[in-house]
């Protein structure tokens, strides 16, 4: 059996719902290093689980997506007869498909399978390095494909709670810009590390989760295409440009935004990285909310 001492008071601490411990006597909180669990690798292992679960149960709780409402229901026929009821907060129709922000997901209705069929093949190109675990979660994730009537398709990728359009947000200020701009240049990297260019990067395709501060590229992912050039770099600063509250200040970003990008995207990250520095003093980005 473990026990584990207050450093504080030298009380027996009790395993608290944080994954920690914490002090009944005193109230301190504590928890284990790598030197704890020396000899007790069974323990470790169940706590490291222990915590991915806790994780997990918070990526999946939809009750703190406080700013998702149901604004309006469509209704599709599966190819048996069957009916899809889409409710949705914000409804896109585009050039072939109609997407929709659900609470759970992101639904594409094709108008024909062969176009849903474009749009896979077009994340199937990606390439993922092996030291980011997390890099998937920056494109779509697809959770579901169903056959509709008409020869119509639908794809149902994950959403994650609190992630929206970047536009729906707008107008940003410039120290929250910053985060957003910097998880852009992280999926042009995620590009370039594939050497593929989206073509559609956009104030409507760039995602966000003002919260945690994550990223996500949806938009129209059929147009995948080898890369060429610098497409999705001038892109990214005319989407920070339209998503702006202010561009001018610091005298940094409005540099960035109006100069040429760099000749690939982890140059150009560099060069991001710099403005972050030097015009906001490092990695202390405000949130939004």
């Amino acid at each position: 059996m473990i026990t584990y001492k207050c450093k504080n008071c030298g009380g027996q601490m009790d395993f608290g719902g944080s994954g920690g411990f914490v002090c009944p006597f005193c109230g301190s909180k504590a928890f284990m290093s790598d030197a704890d669990f020396k000899g007790n690798e069974a323990f470790r292992k169940k706590l490291l689980q222990y915590y991915k679960a806790e994780a997990l149960k918070k990526e999946n709780d939809y009750s703190v997506d406080r700013f998702w409402s149901c604004e309006g229901r469509d209704s599709y026929s599966l190819e048996n007869g069957d009916p899809l009821t889409v409710d949705y907060m914000i409804k896109t129709e585009c050039d072939g498909y109609v997407c929709y922000l659900a609470q759970r997901s992101v639904v594409y209705i094709f108008e024909k399978s062969a176009e849903a069929g474009a749009f896979l093949a077009g994340l199937g190109k990606l390439s993922f390095p092996a030291a980011d675990a997390k890099l998937h979660r920056s494109v779509p994730e697809l959770t579901l494909k169903l056959d509709l009537k008409e020869g119509k398709q639908a794809l149902v990728f994950r959403r994650r709670p609190n992630f929206y359009p970047a536009e729906y947000f707008a107008p940003w200020t410039s120290s929250q810009l910053a985060w957003v701009i910097s998880r852009m240049e992280n999926v042009c990297c995620l590009l370039k590390y594939s050497e593929l260019e989206h073509g559609g990067i956009e104030p409507g395709s760039v995602w966000v989760n003002p919260l945690s501060h994550e990223g996500a590229l949806f938009g129209d992912w059929r147009g995948v295409r080898p890369l060429r050039g610098r497409g999705d770099l001038i892109s990214l600063r005319k989407t920070a440009i339209a998503l702006a509250e202010n561009t001018r200040e610091p005298a940094e970003l409005y540099r960035f935004l109006n100069s040429e990008p760099a000749s690939d995207a982890f140059l150009d990250f560099e060069k991001w990285d710099t403005v972050i520095e030097k015009g906001f003093g490092g990695h202390k980005f405000e949130k939004k909310y």
